[in-house]
């Protein structure tokens, strides 16, 4: 399974930013769920294909699966892309990034033995610096 971290840098319209974290293969799931063992909410999930309402077809292909492309912007602005009932409810579920901020204060030592290594260190590190910029994360998992 593969996934892709990406930051909301607005609400209004929805927009994701165009920098991005690819969580791929085994290292990448490992990683996946140490964040997810810290706190179920703290990098919640949603599959690409639940982004797009189904009338919207620009960036759908034959059953309905969206093709996010890693490293563009995309802004949901209702016109050109319009978020699915699904994803509308999954966005305000989202935690906050200063409850993001809390969890990762109150886990310290639990997530120094989670996540070991440069690779983990890193990402974590991005997370980090996504939610002191006021961002919310999400994963979307890829087909």
């Amino acid at each position: 399974m593969s996934y892709t971290a990406v930051p909301i840098i607005r609400d209004e319209p929805l927009t994701f930013g165009s920098e991005h974290l690819a969580l791929d293969g085994a290292e990448g799931e490992a990683f996946k769920k140490a964040m997810q063992s810290l706190h179920p909410r703290l990098l919640p999930q949603l599959k690409e294909s639940a982004l797009l309402s189904e009338e919207d077809s620009a960036f759908c292909v034959a059953g309905g699966i969206f093709d996010y492309q890693r490293g563009q912007e995309l802004v949901f602005d209702g016109a050109d892309y319009r978020l699915s009932h699904c994803a509308e409810n999954f966005f305000d579920f989202l935690l906050t990034p200063q409850e993001c901020l809390q969890i990762l204060e109150d886990s310290r030592g639990s997530y120094a033995n989670l996540l070991e290594g440069e690779k983990a260190t890193g990402r974590l590190a991005v997370l980090t610096s996504w939610w002191e910029q006021g961002c919310r994360v999400l994963l979307l998992q890829h087909a």
